[in-house]
């Protein structure tokens, strides 16, 4: 048996509470790494053309964030402290569920109670996108 306060009991504390967080959260890891990457331009075309959500409000049921994409959206809410911040996600749609496989900041500054965006963060916004799309 490990003495309290051991490494082996804290790491045995850290997978019980990762497992716990995992359940909590229905965490799934995916089969093939690079599925949840898969682009269907003609698919997205359509879904984007047609519209769902327009009709029913509560059309996406389900949402599943990349752990990168998680990562990146924590740190630049820590990193404004009590300020407000922006960024963007982005992703595709299937079915009724959202994939969000990456986000960014936008260099903005804001305030406790608001965050406005100029001309720069829409320039940085447009060219992020573009370099992005490239990726496809």
């Amino acid at each position: 048996m490990s003495k309290p306060g051991s490494s082996t009991e804290s790491e045995s504390q850290a997978q019980i509470a990762r497992k716990t967080w995992e359940m909590a959260n229905n965490v799934e890891v995916v089969s093939s790494v690079d599925e949840i990457y898969r682009y269907d331009k003609k698919q997205q075309q359509d879904i984007l053309a047609a519209k769902p959500w327009e009709k029913d409000p509560h059309f996406f049921k389900d949402i599943k964030i990349s752990a990168l994409a998680l990562l990146k959206m924590v740190m630049h809410a820590r990193s404004g402290g009590t300020l407000e911040v922006m960024g963007l996600i982005l992703g595709k749609v299937d079915g009724n569920t959202m994939y969000v496989m990456d986000s960014f900041a936008l260099p903005v500054e804001g305030t406790e109670t608001r965050v406005n965006a100029q001309a720069q963060a829409y320039e940085y916004m447009s060219s992020y996108i573009e370099a992005a799309k490239l990726l496809l």
